[in-house]
């Protein structure tokens, strides 16, 4: 006994409903699956009572991620391609597509690669650039601070002398007041003996006195 049996929904493949389907296909004398448009095609031959207990079965289990809208059994004629055959050409699929995938990972990892070595060499240019930043700012800070010590010391120098010149103007202010009061001192005295002239007072009495 043959029949053909046609499982729809929204996914029916890469979900690994060939190879669930297979590993229950052990008691049938022939079996085949294939991926049509978005479809799973199944083929399978048998007697009647292990063609019948396979069309249960995949009525009633399903792959986790597969979602199954319906199950459309159908008699076939052709020919059935043997459960070993199958499993033998499965595999080989399956080889095909993990040397597929293989190969797309491997120019992924190599984009990767690329990316990552851009990746660094933006992060040493940027580092670069930061290292250079820090060192225009070190000289600055030098600059600067050399600038404010030259001015210190500048401004150091010039309070020295306004001090110096400020001490010998003290200085001759003591010299013109000390030559001021001596000349008032004398000018008393003069003025002193005048008097004491003009009251009859000799010098003897006037020093006494």
């Amino acid at each position: 006994m043959k029949a053909k049996i046609t499982i729809k929904g929204r996914r029916v493949q890469d979900v690994g409903y060939r190879l669930l389907l297979l590993s229950r296909a052990h008691t049938l004398k022939g079996f085949e699956a294939a991926n049509v448009g978005e479809d799973l095609i199944v083929l399978i031959e048998g007697n009647e009572n292990t063609v019948n207990k396979f069309i249960q079965t995949v009525k009633s289990e399903k792959p986790p991620l597969a979602e199954v809208s319906e199950v459309i059994v159908e008699g076939y004629d052709g020919e059935v391609m043997g459960v070993k055959e199958y499993r033998e050409q499965l595999s080989l699929e399956q080889l095909v597509k993990i040397a597929t995938v293989g190969v797309e990972m491997r120019d992924d990892i190599k984009e990767m690669k690329g990316d990552i070595k851009t990746m660094l060499k933006k992060q040493d240019e940027t580092l670069a650039e930061i290292r250079a930043t820090r060192n225009e700012l070190r000289e600055e800070i030098r600059a600067t601070r050399n600038e404010l010590r030259d001015e210190i010391r500048a401004t150091r120098s010039e309070l020295r002398e306004e001090i110096r010149a400020t001490r010998g103007e003290i200085k001759a202010l003591r010299e013109d007041l000390k030559q001021y009061m001596d000349r008032r001192f004398e000018r008393l005295e003069r003025e002193i003996a005048l008097i004491k002239q003009k009251i009859g007072l000799s010098p003897k009495e006037a020093e006494s006195t």
